[in-house]
């Protein structure tokens, strides 16, 4: 059966799409049964588990028992993401404000909404749905580490998990083709860009040109557009250096070797940074 077919006839048995998690588990069942998908079994011996209490509220243990639950991508989900209210118990009952979702391509620091007794992805989920280009009807599995981190595995509607090298070509490709009316430079995070001695070298073409030759301060604006005070030194060969505050940037934002930076000048000594994994 065609999966146009499949989702018309799940469609008219469930109205719309429900809220999606545990509660969707049986539109989930009966399209991977209309659709011979023995991918689904998997899932839902996960599922059992967790209602027979053998997870770990932890998340501790062998990856595969891992608590988990999953969501399926829909115009609501763009914004925020909802979750399921049977999986709040694996949770810490305080200093749940924020979660690590982990996927090939990076870490992402999301902030979560409590808001009449639900629990969402709120600020840091676009960032992420934008980085992996997500899309209508394409199915999210979240395995729970313990500690407010989550693994998450990206399914297409074709029903296989994403292929990430494609992925990193396209966030390459991305950068590659960025354009501005300000004035920007590109840098690919190496090793001694990271960590509690970390500095960034300027190139000098762009600082000649756009930056005082001296000590200042630098604001650094991430895309959603929150800012960390950082410094400029200069170094013995006459570079401008971003130092005291640049780690927090990249420690917060889960910047890592690799990824690719463009740093946008949008006033005197701010710059915007826009992240591509």
């Amino acid at each position: 059966m065609k999966k146009k077919n499949v989702r018309k006839l799940v469609s008219e048995r469930h109205g719309s799409c429900p809220e999606n998690g545990y509660g969707s588990w049986r539109l989930m069942q009966e399209m991977a049964t209309l659709q011979g998908n023995s991918e689904f079994q998997h899932l839902k011996s996960q599922r059992s588990m967790m209602a027979k209490g053998k997870h770990q509220k932890d998340g501790s243990g062998n990856p595969n028992t891992r608590p988990c639950f999953y969501k399926i991508m829909v115009p609501t989900n763009q914004t925020r993401l909802r979750i399921p209210p049977a999986f709040k118990v694996q949770l810490p009952n305080e200093g749940t404000d924020r979660v690590t979702l982990r996927s090939p391509c990076g870490y992402w620091d999301v902030k979560l909404l409590h808001e009449k007794r639900e629990i969402y992805f709120a600020e840091g989920w676009q960032d992420f749905v934008r980085h992996h280009s997500l899309s209508r009807a394409e199915f999210l599995l979240f395995n729970y580490n313990g500690k407010m981190s989550f693994d998450v595995v990206i399914f297409g509607i074709n029903g296989c998990a994403r292929n990430y090298e494609s992925a990193a070509k396209s966030g390459q490709e991305s950068a590659s083709s960025f354009t501005s009316t300000f004035p920007f430079f590109r840098h690919s995070i190496k090793r001694c860009n990271l960590g509690s001695r970390s500095t960034l070298i300027i190139p000098k073409a762009f600082s000649r040109i756009h930056l005082r030759p001296s000590r200042q301060i630098l604001i650094l604006q991430n895309s959603e557009g929150i800012s960390w005070r950082a410094s400029i030194l200069v170094t013995s060969s006459k570079h401008l250096s971003v130092t005291g505050g640049w780690k927090a940037f990249s420690d917060d934002n889960s910047i890592k070797k690799g990824d690719i930076c463009i740093f946008e000048l949008v006033e005197q000594n701010t710059m915007r940074v826009h992240i591509f994994r």
